[in-house]
């Protein structure tokens, strides 16, 4: 393929798998020097999980590094993550096709690891007319007996949208002021005007009296499935797995990072509340205040002028604040693997409705119907409703069929917005990009006695984060060490091979924020090693240095 011919994926449209799938062989054609695509693994019905590695391959092995990690589409209909995460690529891709100059020395320095769809069988599914579920098409477990209803496409149309029908028990009533909206019933109601509200579908072995939901068909939640913290899991009908890294596609994650120690920080895209989440999800977590108030400062950088609102998951995005949430990827990246990492709840469907925002979890524990009215007044307005129509139901007799479509309005944006939210997630993201360490070696030499040069070699952090990431990177020992070694030559005296501190990035949390307090802090972006070597070995020399996550390299040293 021609640079002439590859076309940039912006988030015009939404695209189907084998869309996704085109595109990544695409990026990796149109710029080999750029850009490699690799099979991390398959889904269980043998979809490949892709990730693109974007660096400089003509100087040297890309993960050798500081890198970022971004992914989406690990839950099954938050369809907008995986289209920001290829528009994020793309104008990467872009940028570098092109020469752009700013992005051309960016990747020379660093790299970007992109999985953009966590979950293929799931956006596959969901865009081609299966009802909503979680994740993947994980089967129900051995033993779950499915009794009550479930959701399909009774009419046959590819569409499950809402079914309702008159019942004097019934927990809702028509709102008079929407197309479609149905308001909770209360005492003052007159039981003939009631209704049953379920999503278009059916009874499995239907006994013709109990009204009740059958367990969910596919009911596994892969950001359930991650080792920080997990234990057997059920909310709504949804579950962890069988262990940590059960899945193929979780599993396949945890190890593309374990093989890649130069990762720093990392965005997991979802939807929808138009937030930037920072771990941890439980209060007795094992990262340090220290920790946990770098990452929360550092979002409030990232979103600035996108709207995004910045929350920590504990204690302000909790669905129970008494039951920690367990076993997912953002928190894994920052505990298990002392990463910088964050969850991007792209599209807020309440400020598109004109809203100011609210306490996130009240939309789960408490919901407030004028909210809910505004969304939906919204949506009515756009032409996204359907009216309600008779419909003769196999089980149930007469029924009506309408309802909204929720994958395209509340769960992510309209078509029409979906570009204006790629590119707000490409802001944050492509700001935590530039957030990497980024390590300026140098080396000089100083004659001594005798015959003797003294080596100095230099290594300089000038950026944003440190060299390890988080500092619970250091405590487990995910991060590469800080070192520097000599080849070439015996020394004169002291170790060929020195260890040194990690070193600090310029972004500063807490106290070291404020001009009041000024100060160098605990911790430098400088450090250095000497090597005493004898002159006529200087033509040998060869120094290797390693700078935790910011990567390596090797600096030489020639004299008479």
């Amino acid at each position: 393929m021609q640079p002439s011919d590859w076309q940039p994926y912006r988030g015009e449209r939404y695209l189907d798998f084998d869309a996704v799938d085109r595109h990544v062989n695409e990026l990796a054609a149109i710029a080999p020097d750029w850009v490699s695509l690799e099979r991390l693994g398959s889904s269980r019905m043998g979809r490949p999980l892709h990730l693109l590695t974007i660096g400089d391959r003509t100087q040297g092995n890309p993960d050798h590094r500081p890198a970022i990690w971004l992914d989406g589409g690990t839950h099954a209909i938050e369809w907008t993550g995986v289209m920001s995460a290829l528009a994020s690529v793309s104008r990467w891709v872009e940028g570098l096709v092109q020469g752009d100059p700013t992005l051309t020395e960016a990747f020379r320095q660093h790299t970007a690891y992109v999985a953009p769809c966590v979950s293929p069988d799931g956006l596959h599914e969901t865009m081609h007319g299966r009802p909503s579920f979680r994740s993947t098409l994980r089967p129900p477990r051995v033993g779950t007996s499915r009794i009550g209803f479930e959701p399909h496409d009774i009419d046959g149309d590819g569409f499950v949208g809402w079914m309702r029908w008159r019942h004097p028990s019934g927990p809702w009533v028509a709102d008079g002021g929407n197309l479609v909206l149905l308001r909770p019933r209360t005492v003052d109601d007159d039981p003939a005007e009631a209704f049953f509200l379920v999503p278009e579908g059916r009874f499995l072995q239907w006994d013709g009296v109990r009204y009740l939901d059958a367990p969910l068909e596919l009911g596994l939640d892969l950001n359930r499935n991650f080792p920080v913290d997990w234990s057997p899991f059920s909310m709504f009908g949804m579950d962890a797995g069988d262990f940590p890294g059960s899945e193929p596609e979780s599993r396949a994650l945890l190890d593309a990072v374990a093989k890649r120690p130069h990762i720093a920080a990392a965005v997991t895209n979802h939807t929808y509340t138009g937030c930037l989440l920072c771990p941890p999800g439980r209060k007795d977590t094992p990262l340090s205040p220290g920790d946990v108030n770098h990452m929360h400062r550092l979002a409030k950088d990232l979103v600035r002028d996108t709207g995004y609102r910045v929350y920590k998951v504990y204690p302000e995005f909790m669905y129970d604040p008494d039951k920690p949430i367990i076993g997912t990827w953002d928190d894994t990246l920052s505990a298990v693997f002392g990463i910088a990492a964050f969850t991007l709840e792209l599209w807020d469907p309440f400020a598109w409705a004109g809203l100011e925002p609210e306490d996130p979890t009240t939309m789960w524990r408490d919901p407030n119907h004028d909210r809910i009215r505004a969304v939906m007044d919204k949506i009515v307005a756009e032409g996204a409703a359907r009216p309600w129509q008779a419909f003769e139901h196999p089980q149930l007799g007469p029924v009506e069929l309408g309802g909204i479509d929720y994958h395209r309005t509340v769960r992510n944006p309209p078509e029409p917005l979906l570009r204006a939210e790629c590119d707000r997630g490409h802001l944050v993201v492509d700001r935590l990009r530039r957030s990497l360490p980024q390590v300026t070696p140098s080396l000089t030499m100083r004659p001594l006695n005798d015959g003797i040069v003294e080596i100095l070699v230099e290594l300089e952090n000038r950026g944003a984060l440190a060299t390890s990431g988080l500092q619970r990177a250091v405590t487990v020992g995910a991060s590469p060490p800080v070192r520097v070694a000599l080849h070439g030559a015996d020394p004169v005296a002291g170790d060929r091979d020195q260890t040194l501190d990690h070193l600090s990035g310029w972004f500063r949390s807490g106290f070291g924020r404020s001009p009041v307090y000024p100060g160098l802090g605990l911790d430098s972006p400088r450090t250095a090693a000497r090597f005493m070597v004898r002159s006529e070995d200087l033509a040998n020399v060869r120094i290797e240095w390693w700078a935790g996550r910011a990567g390596r390299g090797v600096l030489t040293a020639k004299g008479k």
